[in-house]
């Protein structure tokens, strides 16, 4: 019976939550890198995004931490 309960609530938790699809381009220094990102929710997955596009595009954690206080040159988000 746990078994079940078990796996129920792994189902719920993984399709039963709304989810968020964001692609976000960031532009640092002449480089561009767009990435689209699922997450739990809208910001969630917006600041995953951001984050993953600037570490393809900078060299260093200094340069990263720039890139990361840049606003994205685009965003689009849309529910799942």
């Amino acid at each position: 019976m746990f078994a079940i309960a078990f796996v129920g609530f792994i189902i719920y938790e993984t399709v039963g939550r709304p989810q968020y699809e964001c692609e976000v381009c960031m532009e640092f220094e002449g480089r561009t890198k767009c990435l689209t990102v699922r997450g739990d929710d809208e910001q969630v997955a917006m600041q995953t995004a951001k984050e993953n596009a600037c570490s393809y595009i900078t060299n260093g954690r200094a340069e990263g931490f720039r890139c990361s206080g840049t606003p994205p040159a685009s965003v689009q988000c849309r529910p799942m």
